[in-house]
């Protein structure tokens, strides 16, 4: 049954195919979001996946009640069984739930009943629900191949109901994902991903942080909005030349991007770099101002300074805090 609190969204970074085995910042995350879940009983969860793409004005939700998975390497073989026989928990009616409530705001959404399920999944589950038999039910979405974050931003408010009967929005992607630059040895030849050989370039780290100022110090509907704008910053391309994992954390704000969330607060989720160039952040949105899991320390100063600026005369209506290039 509905009720009046609305639960988080969530925006996780999937990382590489290690991020199954190495314990990161990433993975203790995604552990606290299994907290989080256990403790707020919630009865299911929306995945909207970076490695699922479709085309022209399209979105498809999986449907396939016993979906396979795609391939996976450089594991073990202890994880390669895990992954093998876990046994996705796939709702077709959470699925067409879904599909109607986009077709009703004028999507073109259908559903998918042949679709695979992809490792920008299971790895969250990896470490959110190991025992599959304690997993809730799920579908996951596609993106768009359009690429429109604004297209991606209406998803997000078009499913936000959901928040209030229980059910989890989780975009999967990542922060910066650039196959073109990542340094692909680390991992071909020693299953390494996590130790760095040069130093964080500048583009990134400013994108990085821009990134953070826009999660963080945002709220409503100005938090879609400097997401979106975040597809024009001057360093997005060399950072994310193709949007598709980037958009999964404007379908998380998106939930989260109406007047009615303008007091509620987001936090940062911790952050790992793989293969020195991929970053792998995340994201929880529209906590409460008085939770303790998430918004603590740091989170808690951002949320403070982003109060002071909110409540200056000089803040301009369009936008909370400026973002930096």
């Amino acid at each position: 049954m509905p009720s009046n609190k609305h639960l988080a969204t969530f925006f996780v970074s999937h990382g590489s195919p290690r991020t199954l085995v190495d314990e990161t910042p990433t993975t203790e995350f995604y552990k606290k979001i299994g907290e989080y879940a256990r403790e707020e009983g919630i009865q299911g969860i929306v995945w909207m996946a970076a490695h699922w793409e479709t085309p022209l004005d399209t979105i498809e939700l999986s449907s396939n009640p016993h979906p396979d998975k795609d391939f996976v390497a450089f594991v073990p073989d202890e994880i390669m069984d895990w992954y093998k026989s876990y046994q996705i928990n796939s709702d077709p009616s959470l699925a067409t739930k879904c599909r109607d409530k986009l077709k009703a705001a004028g999507f073109n959404a259908s559903l998918n009943s042949t679709a695979i399920w992809h490792q920008d999944v299971m790895i969250p589950l990896r470490w959110m629900y190991p025992d599959y038999k304690t997993c809730p039910p799920m579908t996951v979405m596609s993106v768009n191949g359009r690429f429109d974050p604004h297209f991606h931003l209406k998803i997000g408010a078009t499913l936000r109901s959901l928040r209030a009967e229980k059910i989890l929005l989780i975009g999967s992607g990542g922060g910066i994902h650039n196959l073109y630059t990542v340094s692909w040895h680390r991992i071909i030849f020693y299953q390494d991903t996590v130790t760095r050989t040069k130093p964080i370039e500048q583009f990134a780290a400013e994108f990085s942080a821009s990134m953070k100022d826009s999660c963080v110090r945002n709220s409503g509907p100005q938090l879609g909005g400097a997401l979106c704008r975040l597809l024009s910053h001057p360093h997005f391309i060399k950072c994310n030349p193709t949007p598709e994992h980037f958009l999964p954390m404007v379908y998380a704000a998106g939930g989260c991007s109406t007047f009615e969330d303008s007091d509620s607060v987001n936090a940062f989720g911790g952050e790992n770099w793989e293969m020195d160039t991929q970053l792998n952040v995340n994201f929880v949105f529209g906590l409460d101002k008085n939770d303790k899991r998430f918004l603590g320390g740091a989170d808690r100063e951002e949320y403070e300074e982003a109060e002071v600026i909110r409540a200056s005369p000089t803040s301009s209506a369009g936008t909370l805090v400026e973002v930096r290039a």
